[in-house]
């Protein structure tokens, strides 16, 4: 079975736009660019070969939706492998390496989660995100303590960027916390 860590950015990110709705390739493109994920790239040349490895490995699988008469699109899915994987991905324990190494990773995990995590795995996640950068905001602040005043100033002002971007981060998952326990619990549906 595939893993997540096998696969890249870009491959988890169509695999959890597809499994919030089936898309088209040109669909996914324009979410890539009109939103915030563009970063992850709105080139065909990147997208539409993700789509095809993901494919031959069983990920993702496509149908024809013909009921646009002019151009019927081929819309794409995760399979059950793919989901699992996404599932799995989303779910794994973010750790405070996680947090001040890939923060790209770590935020694409966390707006997946609103359908693929439980609440429990949401707020342990905000949690971690919390303290990982409290904590490591922290630890800047003793290394710029640290460094020479009398050496130049760059490397001191890129410290205190990283001081500042940390304690953001740390304030966001506090509000985010307060947020997500004001929300009702969702009822499950009788089947």
């Amino acid at each position: 079975m595939n893993d997540g860590k096998t696969l890249t950015l870009l491959e988890l990110a169509l695999l959890g736009l597809t499994h919030r709705s089936p898309q088209s390739g040109y669909d996914l493109r324009k979410t890539f660019a009109s939103t915030a994920m563009g970063h992850y790239s709105s080139s065909p040349g990147a997208i539409y070969p993700a789509l095809k490895r993901l494919q031959a490995r069983g990920l993702l699988s496509s149908s024809v939706d013909s009921t646009t008469r002019l151009r019927p699109k081929r819309l794409f899915r995760p399979t059950a492998n793919g989901l699992a994987i996404l599932k799995a991905w989303v779910n794994t324990p973010l750790t405070s390496e996680a947090v001040t190494s890939d923060s790209r990773e770590v935020m694409l995990r966390f707006a997946f989660m609103g359908t693929l995590a439980s609440p429990a795995v949401t707020r342990r996640f905000l949690t971690v995100f919390h303290r990982a950068s409290a904590d490591y905001a922290k630890e800047l602040a003793r290394q710029l303590a640290s460094m020479p005043t009398d050496g130049p100033l760059q490397p001191r002002l890129a410290v205190m960027r990283g001081i500042e971007n940390y304690k953001a981060d740390a304030r966001w998952a506090r509000k985010s916390l307060v947020e997500y326990s004001r929300l009702k619990p969702r009822k499950k549906r009788a089947r």
